[in-house]
């Protein structure tokens, strides 16, 4: 029954990208473009963009005391992800890509994104180690107060 806890977790850490809301028509191009942005990608991308994500966040004060950057990484990962991100939108997705900038839509490109940037998540906590490492705050949780809660 406790393993079910864990899932807003993974769903959470699949979201990194805050989502927008936005016109219908940008919504079908922008699912178009995060669906080739998925497929163009290989799991070498996907980690690319899961390191960028990673050290991004580190950079939040309110991160500091539990993940450090070294010097140089975080440029190092955004120099790797515009490389990305320019091959994806540039040359593997133009098409796609094409329409949205022709709409002039940031919301856009921000739904196409969290696809790919939640692939990048689920694909790295699929790890043995990470997964195991996320839900371990369940071995924590005071299974008592959660009785008025479960059913019965």
């Amino acid at each position: 029954m406790l393993h079910t806890l864990i899932l807003p977790a993974v769903l959470l850490a699949g979201a990194a990208v805050p989502a927008s809301q936005q016109p219908a028509g940008d919504d079908a191009a922008a699912r178009a473009l995060g669906q080739c942005l998925v497929l163009k990608t290989t799991g070498a991308d996907r980690l690319t963009v899961a390191r960028w994500m990673l050290a991004a966040m580190a950079s939040a004060p309110q991160m500091s005391d539990v993940v450090t950057v070294q010097p140089g990484q975080k440029e190092r990962n955004d120099r790797a992800m515009a490389a990305l991100f320019t091959r994806l939108l540039v040359t593997d997705c133009a098409e796609r890509s094409k329409v949205l900038f022709g709409m002039a839509t940031v919301n856009g490109f921000e739904t196409a994104g969290e696809a790919l940037g939640g692939v990048a998540m689920k694909e790295l906590l699929s790890d043995p180690k990470a997964s195991a490492a996320l839900a371990a705050y369940a071995s924590c949780l005071d299974k008592e107060a959660f009785k008025p809660v479960l059913p019965r």
